[in-house]
């Protein structure tokens, strides 16, 4: 049984089906484009107008992990240091992430990460104490460098890895809590909400994600089920580029 609900909407839209202080953790990964190094007066807006409506619906005491490529980050950064408590600037690590051989040209070097802020409304994270004990316990060491390898077969070019997105939904919230993602792609967030007893609400302005979502979180209890659709997805997508391809011939 799915423990929430998935929306196909544009994503000021989807904020507003949510009332204000009703979230206890926002997971999410927002489009951004890491080749513009400097953005307009529009991208900025647009951001900020977002990350205000996150900050609407999340409880005091929540908390939100929001990824950024390390070039435009600052925007973002200012803003979790002015609204919120900025607990970490999380570093994930990715050798193999799709287009991490491109570079922002020849006098730039290549990236390979990505940051996280992490933060709290409020002073205090509700479920503060999850944080370096659940990190340790899975690890070794409660460092705020992650590093995590992207899914394969990638059916998304910003898709997260699994186990990364269940870290922070383990250190920072508990079984039956809610959980937002309002860009959430082909669903990695709400997959590890389903596995994991969380609530979730989220969405993508893309239909084609959220059908996809929705397959995906039929079978996601059983991690083998979920690779073979995974590659069976990616087998379809492929066949329909190669189609597109042809076509133009």
């Amino acid at each position: 049984m799915r423990k929430g609900k998935v929306y196909t909407l544009d994503v000021l839209e989807f904020f507003k089906q949510i009332s204000d202080k009703s979230v206890d953790l926002i997971v999410t990964d927002p489009p951004y484009n890491s080749n513009l190094i400097k953005w307009d007066k529009k991208d900025n807006e647009w951001q900020l107008s977002w990350l205000n409506e996150a900050y609407r619906i999340l409880k005091p005491g929540g908390s939100f992990y929001c990824f950024f490529a390390p070039m435009n980050m600052f925007e973002v950064e200012k803003w979790f240091r002015e609204r919120m408590t900025l607990k970490n600037i999380i570093v994930w690590h990715h050798p193999n992430l799709y287009g991490a051989g491109q570079s922002y040209g020849k006098d730039r070097y290549k990236s390979t990460w990505d940051v996280v802020f992490y933060g709290v409304k409020g002073r205090k994270a509700k479920h503060g104490k999850n944080v370096s004990s659940t990190a340790y316990k899975e690890t070794g060491k409660g460092f705020d460098v992650m590093i995590f390898p992207q899914p394969r077969p990638l059916l998304h070019k910003g898709q997260k890895p699994l186990a990364l997105i269940e870290r922070f939904v383990i250190c920072s919230s508990m079984e039956g809590d809610l959980v937002c993602d309002p860009f959430v792609g082909v669903g990695t967030t709400a997959i590890a909400c389903q596995r994991l007893g969380r609530k979730f609400i989220v969405n993508d302005n893309n239909f084609e994600f959220t059908e996809i979502t929705i397959k995906r979180l039929e079978v996601c209890n059983d991690l083998d089920e979920l690779k073979r659709l995974d590659k069976e997805l990616w087998n379809l997508k492929k066949n329909r580029q190669v189609g597109k391809i042809e076509k133009r011939k």
